[in-house]
């Protein structure tokens, strides 16, 4: 006959189930936590390592594995960059090592951008977020995540051409192409502050087309805009060095900020600018002068400004000049020193 077992040996069984209930439970949240992290680890798009204090690659995700070299995991760990040359070129190897051993050598952490040469045979911008991995205050390797700039880099460039071309709409005339008066005015204060400051001076030129109101009634404004046009490139052909400033200041009326070593030159610019513009043969209404369209010009010659000098002083002097070659009979250049 069986002995019933006592009270106290019950409750010893009891304990033993319950222990091994908690360690099965336990063991399961464990398995559990770890196909979790494996999976998000291998989920996370980023190429993600850790390696030992000695180099060697002890985990990988995917992402590292197939985007970066292109080899499975198990080719992988266990391995040194140098035991990957056929995947790691070693000019880029000898980059990584170096930038490893200063985390293993000291607590800190890494951000730095370099090239990698990808599973697809392309180089792409990377960078590099590491960490020294430290235990109990012993470092033990380093874990790194590597994130592509290449498109993040691309769209910042784009929005860089973008912001220069809206800056340049900003200061273009949209028919001519030249700077507009907005601009004009900001140069030449500029050039005004110079002037003032230092031992500077500079031409300024105010043209103007001859009977272009003329031109526009009997031809149109659209035949109009296409003289303007021609003009303008014609300004801009000549006018083509960096120190070159050429504007559309208002319907026919154009201003030229410009240097040179001499008056002779200056003048000679002016002379060629009036004899290309009359070569364009661009045909008359108003032909009391001559048969194609002209311009007539007022060129300064701008130099010792006075600390209260403003640009509507200067402009009122080159523009008496360019009305006086108007008065004299169009088709001519008026030239002055002016000192403000």
């Amino acid at each position: 006959m069986n002995k019933k077992p006592s009270y106290e040996e019950l409750e010893e069984k009891i304990k033993k189930l319950e222990n091994s209930s908690i360690l099965n439970s336990l063991k399961q949240d464990i398995k559990i936590n770890e196909i979790f992290f494996k999976k998000l680890f291998d989920t996370i798009p980023n190429p993600i390592f850790y390696k030992d204090i000695n180099g060697v690659y002890q985990h990988c995700n995917d992402a590292f594995s197939k985007t970066i070299l292109g080899i499975a995991k198990e080719e992988i760990i266990g391995k040194t960059l140098c035991d990957l040359e056929e995947v790691i070129p070693k000019e880029y190897a000898e980059i990584y090592h170096e930038k490893d051993q200063e985390l293993f050598l000291a607590v800190k952490e890494q951000f730095y951008e370099a090239k990698v040469k990808c599973a697809d045979e392309e180089i792409r911008s990377y960078q590099f977020y590491k960490s020294t991995f430290v235990v109990d205050g012993e470092i033990l390797g380093l874990v790194g995540v590597m994130l592509d700039v290449g498109d993040y880099k691309k769209t910042l460039n784009e929005l860089d051409e973008k912001n220069k071309l809206l800056s340049n709409l900003s200061i273009t005339d949209h028919l001519t192409g030249l700077f507009n008066r907005r601009y004009f005015q900001n140069i030449i204060d500029k050039k005004i502050n110079l002037l003032s400051r230092h031992n500077y001076q500079f031409y300024f030129a105010l043209i103007d087309i001859d009977f272009f109101k003329d031109y526009n009634d009997a031809y149109g404004h659209h035949k109009g805009d296409i003289a303007l046009q021609e003009v303008s490139n014609v300004l801009k052909e000549i006018l083509n060095r960096q120190t070159d400033y050429v504007f559309r200041v208002g319907g026919e009326e154009f201003a030229i900020i410009f240097e040179v070593d001499s008056k002779d030159n200056a003048i000679s610019i002016m002379e060629n600018l009036r004899k290309k513009v009359e070569d364009l043969k661009i045909i008359a209404c108003n032909s009391t002068i001559c048969n194609y369209l002209t311009i007539s010009i007022g060129l300064g010659y701008i130099k010792k400004a006075s600390p209260d000098a403003n640009s509507d002083q200067i402009y009122d002097e080159v523009d008496k000049l360019l009305y006086e070659s108007k008065d004299n009979g169009r088709n001519q250049i008026t030239t002055r020193d002016i000192i403000v």
